[in-house]
Order: C-alpha cells, then structure tokens, then sequence
C-alpha cells in the first residue's frame, strides 16, 4: 500500500487530473448506456432471434404469463420444449393430469375443444347474469360500497364483485376469452409435446381458438388483461390484494409487457397480435424453422 501511495505522489499533477478525468467519463459513459438501454422505446424492444414459427410465436406470447410462471423461454414451444431435453415431459404429464383430467389423445382433445368453445366464461356468464339482475341498478362506486358492507373495508374498483360486473356489462361473456385462449394456447402445446396429439392437432385446435381472439380483442393488452381477469374470476379474490395470484400474476405481467428484469425482450412487441396464424406444418417437430435450426444452438440458452 506504501508504495502504490509513494508512486501516486510523485506522478505530475497534470497526469492525476487526467487520469481523474477519464475514470469520470468512463463512469458517465456507463450510466448513460445503462439509462439508454431502459429507456428504450418498447417498439425497439423487440426480440431479433425468434427460431419458432409465428404461429407457435403468436401461441407462446398469448400463454406468456403461464409461460412467465413456469420460469419457461419464449425461443420453445410452450416455454420449454427443445431439442435433447425430455425432462419437461414428467412435468408437463402430471400437471395434464392433476389440473386437467388429461392423460391421453381422447382427453386432450375433448378437454381442449371444450376450454376453446365454452371455458371458464360459461361459468362466469352464468354467475354474472345472476349478479346483474341483482345488482342491475347499482353504479361502480355502489358496487363497492357492498364490497365493504361484506367486511372487505379495503374494497375498490380492482374487488371481486365490482371488477367482475363492470366486465361483464362491457364485453358479456368474453370478457374472460383471453383467460380461455391463453390458457389453451399453452395446453394445447404440453398436450403435444408430451406425445397426446399430433403437431396438427394441435395447431388445428389452437389456431381456432387464436383467430376467435383476434376478432374480439384489438391487441395484446386487451387479452392479457382479459387473462387476468380470468385468474381473479377462479381465484375469487380481490385483485389488489398484495398476497393474491392475481396480484403475483399483474406483476409477471408488468415485467414483461416493460422489458423488466428478467425480461429483455419484450414479447408483445416481438409478435403482433394480428400475426397472421396458420394451421399448416412449417416446422420441425419442436416448432423450429428451417431457416433457424442452424443458428438455433448458438442462441438457444437466451432468455
């Protein structure tokens, strides 16, 4: 230490300054990529390495928050299904199973169709048209007010009783589409990828379900907030509640729709929502474009 402090001290002041002036700018230099980089517009946030089909790209970005909550990558089918690894199947099996009922080609099918046709919105549309003739009259803020009449002395318009009335005399039934389309587009590829349907099967299915939720929602943040809505019908929570899924789901949703750590990309910018959505096999058998699979191993680790 003596001696790096004996050196110093007989270096000109001309050379200390210098050399105090370049570490400044080298500091300034950094801070200013760093604030450019997350100041970014979102339509530069784009992902410019995409080795899937737009079609599986379209399906991943509409089950990019289940995908988000299985810690999945946007570059797979369904979040996790690429080449050399089978250790996803057992996983994707047993949760088929146990919240699915599904465990073959016969079930997947059905069970699929089902979600894509009717879902959870039938049940929402049934108890919804309950609450409307009992509540037809009341305002937002009345509907509140019986939210607190009910203990729930925090309530808002993010409550469960508010929140899920007002959608339904906006959007009727549909306010919960995304919920169904989205869950059914990340579904639909487990199903696949475990071996229970065929990749045009599944494509069949999916692209249905996906051109149904083109014609209602006009972007990508209408059906994630569609979405959400769902997971605060089935939990049957207030949306606001900080311990809630739906509160744990609008933040994984935050990350991502903001390029958030861990988040780079973001992915409702890296595909349009209007992406044209095809049923034909243009692909590999884990989704992966010709014109990608020789780059795809140098790339395929990123997030």
């Amino acid at each position: 230490e003596n001696g790096d402090k004996d050196y110093m001290n007989t270096l000109p002041i001309e050379a200390v300054i210098f050399i105090a002036v370049c570490i400044m700018i080298l500091v300034v230099l950094s801070i200013r990529a760093i604030l450019l980089h997350s100041a970014r517009p979102r339509e530069n946030r784009a992902d410019d390495f995409m080795p899937i089909s737009p079609t599986i790209q379209w399906l991943n970005t509409a089950g990019s928050i289940l995908i988000a909550a299985n810690d999945g990558n946007f570059h797979y089918m369904a979040g996790h299904g690429f080449p050399g690894s089978k250790k996803y199947q057992q996983v994707f099996k047993e949760m088929l199973w146990e919240y699915w009922g599904i465990n073959d080609h016969q079930s997947s099918i059905e069970t699929m169709k089902n979600l894509i046709d009717y879902g959870m919105r039938a049940d929402y549309k049934e108890e919804m048209e309950e609450l409307q003739e009992e509540y037809s009259q009341l305002s937002e803020k009345q509907l509140i007010e019986i939210e607190k009449q009910t203990g729930n002395v925090n309530a808002s318009e993010y409550s469960y009783l508010p929140k899920m009335l007002m959608a339904y005399r906006r959007y009727g039934e549909n306010a919960l589409l995304g919920w169904d389309i989205g869950r059914a587009s990340f579904i639909l590829q487990c199903c696949y990828l475990v071996g229970y349907i065929s990749m045009e099967e599944m494509l069949d299915l999916a692209v249905d379900g996906g051109k149904m939720a083109q014609k209602v929602f006009a972007n990508w943040e209408q059906m994630m907030e569609s979405y959400l809505l769902g997971v605060q019908y089935w939990q049957n929570e207030d949306a606001k509640d900080p311990k809630s899924m739906t509160m744990e789901r609008w933040t994984l949703y935050d990350k991502m729709w903001n390029g958030k750590k861990p988040y780079k990309y973001i992915p409702y910018v890296t595909t349009p929502f209007e992406t044209e959505l095809s049923k034909e096999v243009t692909t590999d058998e884990y989704g992966i474009t010709k014109e990608h699979w020789k780059s795809y191993e140098k790339f395929k680790n990123r997030k």
